[in-house]
């Protein structure tokens, strides 16, 4: 193992967390600069079908995902992981009689324990948003603050998802960002009667819905072919904390970069017209809607990696079913970058940056 020195992670979110705990426990220092602004972590469902990767290397890594969450969990408490009831919508006549394995990690739960997890496990936080791309200095990298000033590291690692391109903007070109909304509820519909529909019983019963076919991942995979912005919505809903996130409609420009942000009002308008089709009642229901960027690769492989031309910077963002990803691949970079691990192994995965 080389010699610890000073690690910067920029990024809050899920993948920036769970990649400054594995690093911590591989004896590196850790600093994580967190913006504290709204991350597509905390809007997300935080499903985790383990068994949808893609045939191949990283798909066989994905079926780690469950064991990798309770490992998570019996070293640093409850962190919103469960199983829990699909159920899908859409298709033919044999929707209804499928019943997949599925999990979900709460969002909610996750994102309130994760400073805790985070300082007992040593790692030191800033918060701050980084201004500019790191600039490199003797045997290291320095980052401009704000709040904050200045910052030098050994090493940095990206993974500020849709912010990551502002921060390298030589990425490959399939690393994106889209624009997500949901209508975030405080409190579950509770059915009073027995004409509730089976949507509503589901929603209460803390089960999650989802389309069967599901848009999102066609429109991501045809954005570097846009010629103008396209959205779409894929009804659903999913548990958070007391409430419940409902819908999630999604905006891809034809840019790399995420653009002003779509005006809400209009995307709540689309959202709630589309969840209508599947349920007026829960389309109605009040709730504020938000929005954040997400990091999506077209390819649906994430950009996982050292940076070329520029040692000890690398990149770690892009994932499409983070969920599920996350957790399995962190631990790889992580050795990769403590030196216990050739780096060509992420090469077999096919999610280096190059």
């Amino acid at each position: 193992m080389s010699s610890p020195g000073r690690l910067t992670v920029i990024g809050g979110g899920l993948a920036g967390s769970l990649l400054a705990l594995e690093l911590v426990e591989r004896g590196q220092a850790v600093t994580l600069v967190d913006a504290g602004e709204a991350t597509a972590t905390a809007l997300s469902y935080g499903g985790v079908a383990w068994w949808a990767g893609a045939p191949g290397p990283l798909g066989r890594l994905l079926r780690q995902a469950p064991a990798r969450w309770r490992r998570l969990q019996a070293r640093h408490g409850p962190l919103g992981w469960r199983g829990c009831g699909l159920r899908l919508h859409g298709g033919d006549w044999t929707t209804p009689l499928l019943r997949p394995p599925f999990a979900q990690v709460d969002t909610a739960v996750l994102m309130e324990a994760m400073p805790r997890v985070l300082a007992a496990a040593g790692v030191e936080r800033r918060r701050g948003r980084v201004l500019a791309p790191p600039q490199p200095l003797a045997g290291g990298w320095q980052l401009e603050l704000e709040p904050g000033g200045t910052l030098v590291a050994d090493q940095v690692v990206l993974a500020a998802g849709a912010g990551c391109r502002a921060l390298a903007p030589g990425l490959p070109e399939r690393h994106r960002a889209s624009w997500a909304g949901v209508l975030a509820l405080p409190a579950r519909p509770t059915p009073s009667t027995a004409a509730a529909s089976p949507w509503q019983r589901h929603a209460a019963a803390r089960r999650i819905v989802q389309p069967r076919h599901w848009q999102r991942p066609s429109l991501e995979a045809r954005a570097p072919e846009l010629g103008e912005e396209r959205w779409i919505v894929d009804p659903g809903f999913a548990p958070q904390g007391e409430g419940l996130l409902l819908g999630q409609i999604s905006l891809v420009r034809p840019c790399l970069d995420t653009g002003e942000p779509p005006a809400a009002a209009e995307m709540e308008r689309r959202l709630r017209q589309a969840l209508a089709r599947l349920d007026p009642a829960l389309a109605a229901l009040p709730g504020p809607y938000r929005q954040v960027p997400v990091a999506f690769c077209s390819g649906e492989r994430p950009l996982v990696g050292p940076l070329g031309g520029a040692a000890g910077l690398w990149v770690f963002s892009g994932f499409g079913g983070a969920f599920a990803q996350v957790p399995v691949l962190a631990p790889v970079l992580a050795d990769v970058i403590a030196g216990v691990t050739d780096p060509g192994v992420l090469a077999g995965f096919g999610i280096l940056p190059g």
